[in-house]
């Protein structure tokens, strides 16, 4: 079964707006972030990886969401004819901005403003500019803050998401595959000139132009939709996934610049693409568990490292004695069970005493489409779509010659007497 075609073609105006093993999908990136903000675990070869290549669990975000508003604003544009780009940006605003200002508040009332930067910190979050601020001034160490830059990186690609959905729609799926190609030509020629001016890090990675692949590989998947088997895929990315382990990161070397993001972003489309069409992989994606982690994928990112940072206390307290996860594996494990069961508590809360309170206004800009299909199948009422006129005329017309024919039936049997004409 292709669970793919089947969830995502919006020209069959399919109802299945929701696609379960995104979330799977959503959770997973996280878990990559999760373990390099973790201490390093030198002892072991898989900890040392995940801490020094945990970051990639990002291009997986941005791959999932340009793949999915293209997914959600082409069911739009198949139902109405077009899309609303105001609502667009409102929903997006609902869903990012009120967490994550109230989360930067928060750190900055009870960590204070140490380095002088702190309220200028918090003013390139709420203007989505910390990621332009981090090139000129670095990570913001004022507060547990400094891994949200990636919301402003976010947000600026949402800028121009309608507009190239739209070029999508208006040039056809040759044209807009090939300017795809041609941007990422040329920014891949862009992040090397930086590369050779010895531009310092983290300049290329927190500039959305610089390093684009993740977020064009999501547009792409979308509107290729593979029809080859999933097994190639699934090869795919893995193939990817280990080229992309043997190089060094992408701040460090050239070749490293040149060809880390373009194969984290192979490596994601093709474990997207089988996600979604594998039905064993699928299945364990859509699993309660991981619809459940990645529903709340955002409040755990936000969350994250802050409850790192403290659960290394908890930690020291649970021992008795000062932990030292960076040697002992222990400790590290007890460290990241702590930190990681605080921060799933954390982010539960959020979701259910914030996030959805939030969430009832954002409802108020969601198109009539979107409403009905992102509420699960038994909670919603049977919905009928109205017809066209021309629909209706058609049912008109038909009712007519039922009634006429009918009607001549009926006078048929009365001149008989009640008996088929077949049967004088």
């Amino acid at each position: 079964m292709n669970i793919q075609h089947k969830l995502i073609d919006a020209a069959t105006a399919s109802r299945h707006l929701y696609i379960a093993p995104l979330d799977g999908l959503r959770f997973l990136a996280f878990l990559a972030v999760f373990f390099h903000h973790m201490p390093q675990f030198t002892p072991s070869l898989f900890l040392t990886t995940a801490h020094n290549y945990g970051w990639v669990g990002v291009e997986l975000f941005f791959l999932i969401s340009s793949f999915l508003f293209f997914h959600l604003l082409d069911a739009e544009y198949e139902r109405a004819g077009s899309i609303n780009i105001r609502n667009f940006y409102v929903r997006r605003l609902l869903r990012i901005y009120p967490l994550m200002i109230a989360f930067a508040v928060t750190m900055l009332a009870i960590y204070g403003n140490p380095d002088g930067n702190g309220y200028l910190r918090l003013a390139g979050l709420a203007l989505f500019l910390d990621n332009a601020i981090t090139c000129f001034r670095g990570y913001n160490l004022s507060s547990p803050t400094s891994h949200l830059w990636t919301l402003s990186f976010e947000f600026q690609i949402y800028l121009l998401i309608p507009f190239v959905f739209l070029a999508y729609r208006r040039f056809g799926k040759g044209a807009f595959l090939a300017g795809l190609v041609g941007v990422l030509v040329y920014c891949f020629l862009a992040r090397m000139l930086f590369f050779a001016l010895d531009v310092k890090h983290p300049v290329v990675w927190v500039t959305p132009f610089l390093r684009p692949e993740s977020v064009l590989a999501g547009m792409a998947l979308y509107v290729i939709r593979p029809r080859w088997h999933w097994g190639f895929s699934l090869v795919g990315s893995a193939v990817a996934a280990t080229l992309f382990l043997c190089l060094t990161d992408p701040w460090k070397s050239a070749l490293g610049s040149a060809f880390s993001y373009p194969l984290a972003a192979v490596a994601f489309a093709g474990l997207v693409d089988s996600g979604l069409r594998a039905p064993w992989l699928a299945s364990i994606l859509s699993t309660w568990p991981m619809r459940y982690l990645g529903r709340i994928s955002y409040g755990l990112y936000v969350f994250h490292y802050v409850l790192i940072v403290c659960s290394v206390r908890r930690a020291t307290m649970m021992q008795g004695h000062a932990i030292d996860p960076a040697n002992s594996a222990g400790d590290y494990w007890l460290l990241w069970l702590v930190a990681l069961t605080l921060t799933i508590a954390a982010a539960s809360v959020s979701y259910y005493a914030f996030e959805k309170w939030i969430a009832r206004f954002k409802r108020r800009f969601e198109s009539q489409w979107n409403a009905i299909n992102l509420t699960p199948a038994s909670a919603r009422p049977a919905q009928v779509d109205p017809p066209d006129l021309r629909t209706a005329a058609r049912y008109i017309r038909i009712a007519a010659l039922n009634f006429s024919q009918v009607s001549n039936q009926s006078g048929s049997l009365s001149r008989t007497g009640g008996k088929p004409n077949s049967a004088k």
